[in-house]
């Protein structure tokens, strides 16, 4: 078990912020913050690409579908992780119990598109990235304003992902990781498709089915993973919403369209957080500070650093630093941002995600042993 996951299924327990986690090959998740945190948390992670060209492993359909052969392609991912960034303290943060722990998991599976397919639609995998919904794979208008709840204890993805945990608990014991379950308006977007942002204005009441339907099915989904899990030895009890989209909607419509369902998933979790890429957050901050027991909020560098900071005092921050960044800004503009970073924010995590096979690695080494250079040299 790890480190802190007992605090954070405690619902008598104050603190439920979260931090941000990037299982090797998976979107970016979340997890309970230990207590143990540095001041600035530096975290690097790679596109499928990176590992699929470094290292010629696949992420197709196999990779998906079986938890054994996952398992092995993780587990020699992380083996050259290890070899290539041996300084880099985040690749070590979960290997308390064991260097392998983190590679019998549900992390990742089925990347960005579970819920999705829950409602029938058809992912399309790929060898060098996570799988998307084929463009073909949608569901009618009749469909979606017909659609009653899912039936998810007899749904198909529902039973092939119990399988897949099963094969987990009876060979590794821990059923370990977190699924991807997005945010409302993510699945919305794949279910309806752009269109989702036309019926907020032409057709409200069907934005309002659709959102109160993905939000139910969300909610039943990660409470049945997440009690199998409990059950398992692994303590999660936690949802964070992911609006990568939100930046094609004004703050003023995700106040009217989609607050209201992020306030119900976290009031249905123990604690929760809000994803909104890397994008400036500005015109979103006051509808997500609403959200009154939000425990983790990231955000583009670009973003208004010291409004969030005052606003989101009780969230674990989060900020997201472009890769091209690290390439294109002198060192000491780098260390200007640190800096900047560390004033306004105080504890709080710094991404580089993304990062491409191009990327030289001396550039990744030198970017967070600057990074780390720099809080040491505060602290004295």
């Amino acid at each position: 078990m790890r480190e802190g996951m007992v605090a954070a299924v405690d619902k008598k327990n104050k603190s439920k912020q979260l931090r941000g986690y990037f299982p090797l090959g998976a979107p970016l998740n979340w997890e309970p913050v230990t207590g143990n945190e540095p001041k600035l948390r530096v975290m690097v992670s790679f596109t499928v690409n990176w590992f699929h060209k470094r290292l010629g492993v696949s992420f197709g359909e196999y990779y998906h579908s079986d938890p054994q052969y996952r398992f092995e392609t993780l587990l020699r991912m992380k083996r050259y992780i290890y070899e290539l960034f041996p300084g880099i303290a985040y690749f070590k943060e979960h290997d308390s119990e064991g260097f392998d722990g983190e590679c019998a998991t549900i992390s990742g599976l089925y990347g960005t598109c579970l819920i999705a397919m829950l409602y029938g639609l058809k992912p399309v995998f790929f060898d060098n990235n996570w799988p998307a919904i084929s463009p073909d794979s949608k569901l009618s208008l009749d469909e979606i304003k017909r659609i009653k709840p899912l039936d998810l204890e007899n749904n198909p993805v529902v039973e092939q992902l119990f399988r897949q945990m099963e094969v987990i608990h009876e060979n590794w014991g821990v059923i370990d990781g977190y699924l991807n379950y997005q945010g409302v308006l993510n699945n919305a977007f794949k279910i309806r498709g752009s269109d989702i942002f036309l019926d907020m204005i032409d057709d409200p009441g069907l934005v309002r089915h659709i959102f109160g339907h993905i939000t139910d099915t969300m909610i039943r989904l990660g409470s049945m993973v997440q009690q199998k899990q409990r059950e398992s030895g692994f303590n999660v009890d936690n949802m964070c919403a992911s609006n990568c989209v939100v930046n094609m909607i004004s703050g003023e419509a995700y106040a009217e369209h989609v607050l209201p369902w992020d306030v119900l998933l976290s009031q249905a979790f123990g604690a929760f957080g809000m994803h909104s890429c890397n994008w400036v957050i500005d015109p979103y901050i006051n509808a997500f500070a609403k959200i009154e027991n939000i425990g983790y909020i990231d955000f583009g560098f670009d973003s208004d650093l010291e409004r969030v900071g005052k606003t989101f005092k009780g969230a674990r921050k989060h900020v997201f630093y472009t890769p091209s960044f690290m390439e294109t800004k002198t060192v000491q503009e780098q260390r200007d941002d640190i800096r900047r970073i560390c004033k306004t924010l105080g504890m709080c995590e710094l991404s580089v995600a993304d990062i491409e096979y191009s990327m030289p690695d001396d550039t990744v080494r030198r970017f967070v042993k600057l990074a780390e250079t720099e809080v040491e040299a505060e602290a004295e």
